[in-house]
């Protein structure tokens, strides 16, 4: 398959609407007393006070009064990070209305999601997309005896890639979840295809951050930490694209992207950026393209 790349669309608060609330602490106010480690909203932001008698200081303009904690729950899963999450019980919604045409929708690094409604709402033409997803567990090797009696896995990552572009369409998105459910990342975006195809000899790697430490008794300690994943990978473009692909390319340095490598191996599709990319022009139609990708921190 070619390579394709989703790069989000930065949802604001003018564009969303959810189930989810926004009450994680109460909003800052200028004329209330804060005592050391309060926290408040502000700007769908956490803040925490760092000393008492803190009164009419502004958060965002006071770091001596103020620290940033992070998003609020609601916000979890739009800052583009898999470290956070926003986190619900039993079902949630949320639609999205970017004001741009949205084909792509994916959900990132979830956990006690059971289903997935995704539809793309126009204005004037109505429902244009109504699809459901039942997000079964699977076993963790092939086989008839793990299917039926080992250990099942549960999904981590959903796409849906087939939305036709409307661009004043409202894409939404209904999840029913366990009593504690997570999504670590609610990304709508515009997909790319790039190349001909990726070539054989991808390489599939993880940088861990866990530390390992062994005292002079040669006692080991060991303690999980988070984990990114790394991808080479290789592939074959048309000579008269190869000005359009470097566009592409160097448009998104810099930037989280999905990078949806193969339809056959679901972990070899990352979320995450490239170190570099090189061209090698050594046939007179096709060239190849070499990209080193490596994934956002998970835990």
């Amino acid at each position: 398959m070619s390579l394709v790349v989703v790069k989000p669309q930065t949802v604001t608060a003018e564009m969303l609407n959810t189930s989810i609330p926004e009450n994680d602490y109460p909003a800052w106010s200028s004329e209330t007393t804060y005592a050391a480690d309060a926290r408040v909203v502000l700007g769908h932001k956490v803040w925490e006070s760092v000393q008492a008698g803190n009164i009419g200081k502004y958060p965002p303009d006071n770091d001596k009064w103020w620290v940033e904690v992070g998003p609020t729950n609601r916000w979890k899963a739009f800052d583009l990070s898999h470290s956070t999450k926003t986190r619900f019980s039993g079902s949630a919604w949320f639609e999205i209305t970017a004001g741009r045409a949205i084909n792509s929708v994916a959900l990132l690094e979830f956990d006690g999601l059971r289903s997935v409604r995704v539809r793309a709402i126009d204005p004037s033409y109505g429902t244009v997309y109504d699809k459901t997803t039942i997000l079964w567990t699977t076993p963790g090797v092939a086989g008839w005896y793990p299917w039926t009696f080992g250990e099942r896995l549960e999904r981590r990552n959903f796409h849906a890639l087939d939305l036709p572009s409307y661009r004043g369409a409202t894409i939404r998105i209904d999840i029913e979840a366990a009593n504690d459910a997570g999504i670590g990342v609610i990304l709508v975006g515009q997909q790319q295809s790039i190349g001909l195809g990726v070539l054989a000899g991808m390489q599939m790697g993880m940088r861990d951050y866990s530390r390992k430490e062994v005292d002079q008794w040669g006692e080991v300690k060991l303690q999980q930490r988070g984990y990114s994943r790394n991808r080479q990978i290789s592939l074959k473009v048309d000579s008269k694209d190869i000005d359009n692909v470097d566009r592409i390319l160097s448009s998104i340095r810099a930037t989280p992207v999905l990078w949806l490598i193969s339809d056959k191996f679901d972990q070899s599709n990352v979320y995450g950026w490239y170190s570099n990319y090189e061209i090698v022009i050594q046939y007179a139609t096709d060239i190849e393209i070499s990209i080193s990708i490596e994934g956002l921190v998970e835990n």
